[in-house]
């Protein structure tokens, strides 16, 4: 079976648009488009949903398109074993990353890129379902994300650090002599929160509801950046991971104070497929971390 016509069909769910697809390939849409139908003739099966454009996989193409994914992965770690063995680590790294650990990831990819130049990693951001569900079907090598969110024996979790919720708020500003505060003191205060498909969202309303309160925020955003820029605006506060911020600094403008009352933290793990044979890179990087002390930087 060649490994070409795999491709091409990752490819193509990646893209989702044959001409995109063939370019990213460097072959021809018809090309890649007769592969297909090629592959398609030799399995007995239809693979690709037929349209004026892709509009999806067939049942039947969604396990064609696994078995792809697996063997590109396998074919990946064996270049990767080679290429260590001859000349040292090299290879990518495909992490997925919950927004609000995207700042604080640096710290561990960081270190790793320093002590392996030969390394190439590409950093994404993912909620935490789309990192498990990546994860096992081997579209990331790595994730960052919840730890008491895995719930799965094919996923191996090395906790990073622990994230605790905080007010960003103007200062000056009603908090500005304040160095604590409980749910109870914010809840009238003008917040912008994350949107409610959020994970992070889901834990703050389920804070103020065990306090018999119920926030209705004037905006949201999946952002936290364009959440920390409304508040440096004056006119609002945020609930957000206190690390975040302090590790890249809060905005001009603003200060974090600790929420208690209930205190509400998350332990931030890294998380990898527990498979057989782990591509070299992906093992050392999983390896190394188990070295790193994040929480020493807030605490």
């Amino acid at each position: 079976m060649s490994t070409r016509r795999l491709l091409y069909l990752v490819t193509l769910s990646e893209e989702k648009h044959f001409g995109r697809a063939a370019e990213k390939c460097n072959v021809s849409q018809p090309t890649l488009s007769s592969s297909i139908r090629q592959f398609e003739e030799e399995l007995g099966i239809q693979i690709v949903k037929r349209g004026h454009r892709f509009s999806g996989f067939t049942q039947e193409g969604m396990r064609v398109l696994d078995y792809a994914k697996r063997v590109l992965a396998e074919d990946e770690k064996l270049t990767e074993d080679i290429n260590f063995m001859r000349a040292g680590l090299a290879g990518t790294l495909r992490i997925g990353v919950i927004p609000t650990a995207l700042p604080i990831a640096a710290l561990a990819t960081s270190d790793f890129g320093r002590d392996h130049p030969g390394v190439s990693m590409e950093i994404v951001a993912r909620d935490a379902h789309e990192i498990l569900r990546e994860l096992e079907d081997l579209s990331l090598d790595l994730g960052i994300s919840y730890l008491d969110d895995t719930r799965s024996a094919k996923i191996l979790e090395l906790p990073l650090y622990t994230e605790n919720l905080a007010l960003l708020t103007p200062d000056p500003g009603p908090f500005s002599e304040r160095n604590q505060l409980t749910w109870d003191d914010v809840s009238e205060t003008p917040l912008v929160l994350e949107t409610r498909d959020t994970q992070n969202r889901r834990v703050i309303d389920k804070a103020f509801e065990s306090r018999g309160h119920e926030v209705s925020p004037q905006i949201e955003s999946n952002s936290l950046f364009n959440l920390a820029a409304h508040v440096r605006a004056g006119a609002w506060s945020a609930i957000v991971p206190g690390e975040c911020f302090a590790f890249c600094s809060t905005p001009p403008g603003t200060k974090l104070i600790q929420l208690s009352d209930p205190e509400v933290s998350h332990v931030i793990a890294l998380q990898m497929a527990d498979i057989p044979y782990p591509s070299v890179v992906t093992q050392n990087f999983f390896t190394s971390a188990e070295q790193l002390d994040i929480d020493s930087l807030f605490y």
